[in-house]
């Protein structure tokens, strides 16, 4: 049984083992978490730079905070990125934590734009 998991959704990525051990087939261990990590990053980068696009193109959001917050959002998940070490766990774990305060920063900035 394949579980479609959307490549947004990171939580089994360090969890491969216990996947396989209870017979559940997710994408994390079909095509690897490397690439579930960074599909899962293209796909939220995607999401930051429509934020910036309609923050700029569309009236009635506060701009500078829309735009800027996303832009740094953008900015820090590829940092991120560029961190990840997909064969280690300690990392793959960082990277799924930094997914979740973005995930925070949303709601923080929310009531501003």
């Amino acid at each position: 049984m394949l579980t479609l998991i959307p490549p947004v959704h990171t939580q089994d990525l360090v969890d491969i083992e216990g996947d396989r051990a209870g017979g559940i087939e997710t994408f994390a261990m079909r095509l690897g978490p490397g690439k579930v990590a960074k599909g899962a990053g293209v796909v939220l980068l995607l999401n930051y730079i429509h934020a910036v696009a309609t923050a700029l193109l569309v009236p009635g959001f506060r701009r500078v905070f829309m735009a800027g917050g996303h832009a740094l959002a953008a900015v820090w998940l590829l940092m991120s990125l560029r961190k990840l070490k997909p064969e280690q766990t300690s990392s793959l774990k960082a990277y799924y934590k930094r997914i979740w305060d973005l995930f925070y920063l949303e709601y923080a900035m929310y009531p501003f734009i």
